[in-house]
């Protein structure tokens, strides 16, 4: 059976190989993964890891992604090939690449918070939100500039996530996304799961010869340091919904979380939880779905197309 990601998260695994195995060393347990059963190594925090590791990932067609402890992207080791589209990637029209993430993102995150707001018998929304969110959607459709249509989703992505917090049992301590340490184990949640799904379009978006660095909303609107994974986020954008979000609400509305998790200033997930989690994640992140929307945006760089991303 192929798994489709192994995860390294935290501080001071040993990883280290076999000539047919990964070996991981952490916490005083050793998990082996036969390298014919791995397809993607993630990597987040700090570790030691032995370079003839990455020699024999390379040789077993194995790719690899690296992360700050928070989540955060720092690199990754994809394959053979370039990035061949860079230069069309330079040309694109900004505008209409940015505003197609943003149109798709906004599109997912309201359907979402529909849906639990007719499963609420107390009231999601406070009175007047759910008019805000539609008059910004209907305003996307008038904006020109760039600096507008980046205050609208900066605007709509901070009032989602605060919206959500009434989906969670306020035990959690979870109110809105916030900057790293994270407080409770909803933001470490996101966090964990955006990692993973940046891993999985990282790859996907490599293959399809996009240079990863040139996005339109992310790296020009929205400030990436050194446009790190510009593309890769402005892709990832509108998935995020469907396959991480509403893993982590059904989790923590569903009691999952209580107990597992450690909130002393950083909060530290459980083994326990990190495992269901990640099962979850096996679940909801459909690599064939975002093959096929990369493909559809690549096609759009090269040909000048419409951009079409639907989740």
């Amino acid at each position: 059976m192929t798994i489709p990601w192994v995860t390294v998260w935290g501080f001071g695994a040993d990883i280290k190989s076999t000539k047919d195995s990964l070996l991981v060393r952490q916490d005083g347990k050793v998990t082996r993964y036969p390298f014919d059963e791995v397809s993607h190594l993630l990597i987040a925090g700090g570790h030691s890891l032995n370079t003839v590791v990455l020699e024999r990932l390379a040789e077993h067609r194995i790719s690899v992604s690296f992360f700050d402890v928070h989540g955060k992207p720092v690199g990754g080791l994809y394959g053979e090939g370039g990035p061949r589209l860079s230069a069309a990637q330079r040309e694109i029209p900004v505008h209409k690449f940015a505003m197609a993430t943003i149109q798709a993102s906004l599109g997912e995150r309201m359907r979402f918070l529909n849906e639990l707001a007719e499963s609420d018998s107390s009231g999601l929304f406070y009175k007047g939100e759910l008019d805000i969110l539609n008059a910004a959607r209907d305003e996307l459709n008038f904006l020109v500039t760039l600096p507008e249509i980046g205050r609208v989703f900066s605007f709509t992505k901070a009032m989602y996530y605060e919206i959500l917090s009434r989906a969670v049992p306020q035990t959690l301590g979870y109110h809105r996304r916030v900057l790293p340490p994270y407080p409770d184990p909803v933001n470490a949640m996101f966090s964990h799961g955006y990692a993973v799904l940046y891993a999985t379009f990282a790859l996907a978006c490599t293959g399809a010869g996009l240079d990863l660095s040139r996005g339109a909303l992310y790296g020009v609107i929205e400030p990436v340091p050194g446009g790190r994974g510009a593309c890769v986020l402005d892709l990832m954008e509108p998935a995020m919904v469907p396959m991480v979000d509403r893993v982590i609400v059904k989790m923590a509305a569903g009691g999952a979380l209580e107990g597992k998790y450690e909130a002393t200033g950083r909060c530290i997930l459980s083994e326990e939880l990190k495992t269901e989690f990640t099962s979850r994640l096996h679940e909801a992140i459909n690599p064939a779905l975002i093959e096929e929307n990369v493909q559809r945006y690549a096609g759009a760089v090269k040909n000048g197309g419409d951009v079409v991303l639907h989740y």
